[in-house]
């Protein structure tokens, strides 16, 4: 979608404001005939860079308002979303909504609109981001496209670049608003026959934080040590788990700590016999995991989609599991308060570097990260993938060879019990993408034990 007509206020490279924002969910409430009404205002701009074949191949931006409209009628439940906000388009999304409602079965999960919260502010602005233009990442990726040309590998490249506001207003009086940035860089160097892969990238809501040059040499490093792969077999090895490989494992953990999977039974934190394993012990002593939406550069809403504010909570702490989400309809079926689902994942560490973790494996595997994730057993929070751009055999303390990829299929519950080694968290570009994503801040591991099921002829 394009920028809209008759933009209530310049929605330009941050979005709209508080008051514009609070103005246009105050037009579309008075439209409302329902019994409830939610708003949710999604503005702001998105960049692009591209770059393929050693060069920038395309570069871009667009700047959007979305209005979504969900009307309630009883428990029937309807959302139609526009992107123009004329008074005509307005009064027609909030009529289609209230006519779908009419026609929709009923939620019996459905509670009405929240009132007024208390919401703190958790920052995620960032001017460096804001301003982000075309020719600053242009600046950028140059070096490392000259430094893959220089090396003789191929770049491929993508930086996305995000910033605005999201709002949300609800019938009950209900209004928040927050403001962001996010900026994501990758890129994949191979070399001419496409034999060989390496990567390397990073994320972040501050550009600031974007290492280009770090990542340049990276990619390239890993292409080039990854020429003319070896064989080697599949089996459980000792493995040294770079902080991408972790953090898009992590990501999957997110959704794993609800309450309501767990208390009936479908849950790695089901009590046999029923009830939850809070309290108990199931990982790493030293594995402590939880979110914060206030983590500087790691800064996310400060409420959730229904509106439930979001804080700062503990879910793993020392190895035992402290907490689980609870949706609004959970929380009020087992009388707690609710409490979102992680809207951004950190995980403690030590101070062990990669080259201290490789020095400690007798026969082991490096790994840089991972593609094709897909789950297999929530129980045992368990997923299947495959390794990418940069394989290693690890043989008496050192990097030995190249090897061939593989197919993992792991346990995340097994992989944080089996935790030897923690080095520093950082955030890490976690999607498979290539785009912003939810900030996910992770250490590199060192696993006495990682499933590498069968040989993978991915590059």
């Amino acid at each position: 979608m394009g920028r809209q007509q008759e933009d209530p206020g310049d929605a330009g490279r941050t979005g709209l404001s508080r008051d514009d924002t609070r103005t246009l969910c105050d037009r579309v409430l008075a439209l409302s005939e329902a019994d409830h009404v939610r708003i949710r205002v999604n503005s702001g701009w998105r960049g692009f860079t591209r770059t393929a074949t050693n060069r920038i191949t395309s570069a871009g931006g667009s700047s959007a308002v979305t209005v979504r409209v969900t009307s309630v009628f009883g428990k029937r439940i309807a959302s139609v979303a526009t992107n123009q906000l004329d008074d005509d388009a307005l009064a027609t999304a909030v009529r289609d909504s209230e006519a779908l409602a009419r026609l929709a079965p009923e939620d019996p999960e459905y509670l009405a609109e929240l009132g007024p919260q208390p919401y703190s502010d958790t920052g995620g602005f960032y001017a460096t981001t804001g301003q982000l233009t075309p020719q600053a990442r242009a600046n950028a990726v140059a070096p490392a496209l000259q430094a893959a040309a220089a090396a003789g590998t191929v770049a491929v490249g993508y930086i996305d670049a995000r910033v605005g506001s999201r709002a949300l207003a609800t019938s009950g009086g209900l209004f928040g608003f927050h403001r962001s940035t996010g900026v994501a860089s990758t890129l994949t160097a191979r070399t001419p026959d496409g034999a060989s892969s390496g990567w390397a990238g990073d994320e972040a809501n501050d550009w600031d934080r974007i290492e280009s040059d770090r990542i340049a040499a990276a990619a390239v490093a890993k292409c080039n040590a990854w020429r003319a792969p070896t064989a080697l077999e599949p089996g459980v090895y000792e493995t040294v788990l770079e902080p991408t490989a972790v953090g898009m494992l992590m990501l999957r953990m997110r959704g794993a700590f609800s309450a309501r999977t767990a208390d009936e039974g479908r849950s790695a934190f089901s009590r046999p016999g029923g009830g939850t394993l809070v309290g108990e012990r199931l990982f790493d002593a030293r594995v402590t995991i939880r979110s914060d939406p206030a983590a500087p550069n790691a800064e996310t809403s400060p409420f959730a989609d229904d509106g439930v504010p979001t804080r700062a909570q503990t879910w793993v702490e020392d190895g035992v599991l402290r907490g689980l989400s609870y949706s609004r309809f959970w929380a009020d079926r087992q009388g707690v308060e609710p409490r979102p689902s992680a809207a951004n994942l950190i995980m403690a560490g030590g101070d062990a570097s990669v080259e201290e973790m490789i020095r400690s494996v007798r026969r082991g595997v490096l790994i840089t990260r991972f593609w094709y994730i897909r789950p297999l057993n929530p129980r045992t929070i368990s997923y299947t993938g495959i390794t990418r751009d940069g394989t290693f055999l690890i043989e008496n303390g050192r990097i030995t060879r190249p090897v061939n990829n593989f197919r993992f299929n792991q346990s995340l519950v097994e992989l944080l019990d089996n935790i030897d080694m923690l080095g520093t968290p950082t955030r890490v570009a976690a999607g498979e993408n290539s785009s912003v994503g939810v900030p996910i801040v992770v250490p590199v591991l060192k696993v006495r034990a990682f499933n590498l099921s069968s040989v993978s002829d991915a590059i």
